[in-house]
């Protein structure tokens, strides 16, 4: 059985790796979750050390904190995506096939097949699936099939990784 997909590695392509992937990891580990403990460890800190005891003298940790989370999630993201975007095969059309043998991606810039023991782990989400390896993910996103269902590719990669299930 062989199920095909085709797509373009984007902008928007890359947005949704960096989501899938911070999803399927344990929740202290999620960007929002890191940065909120930071934020508020700061805020938490400047209060302290500013002996802040009414609502005023509070509000400036708490913006500080709160600068923190927000600008410590964008720079992060960005800082990803703009590493994406530094490859040689962004902008490109891919086509990436799995079958029994593995997996083997085709494009401009990209030729290369691997055996399934090469990405051991995987996680179906509702809408694709994130082959995961040592520094490496692969997205294989179900609106890409061009050949083949989403029901066989989850059967497939279930059969050959150890395949996790997220909502």
């Amino acid at each position: 059985m062989k199920i095909s997909y085709n797509f373009r590695i984007d902008t928007a392509y890359y947005k949704c790796v960096v989501d899938r992937y911070y999803r399927q990891k344990p929740i202290l580990l999620h960007l929002p979750v890191q940065f909120g403990i930071l934020g508020l460890i700061i805020a938490a800190w400047l209060t302290l050390a500013t002996k802040a005891s009414t609502g005023s003298d509070a509000l400036v940790p708490l913006v500080v904190g709160a600068s923190v989370f927000v600008a410590g999630m964008f720079v992060t993201r960005m800082g990803i995506l703009l590493r994406f975007k530094s490859r040689a095969e962004f902008g490109q059309e891919v086509a990436v096939v799995i079958s029994d043998d593995g997996v083997e991606a085709s494009g401009q810039h990209i030729q290369g097949k691997w055996q399934w023991a090469a990405y051991p782990r995987s996680v179906r989400f509702a809408d694709g699936i994130l082959l995961m390896r040592a520094g490496t993910i692969r997205w294989l996103p179900d609106a890409a099939i061009q050949n083949g269902t989403a029901d066989n590719a989850t059967a497939l990669v279930a059969s050959k990784t150890n395949l996790r299930r997220m909502a």
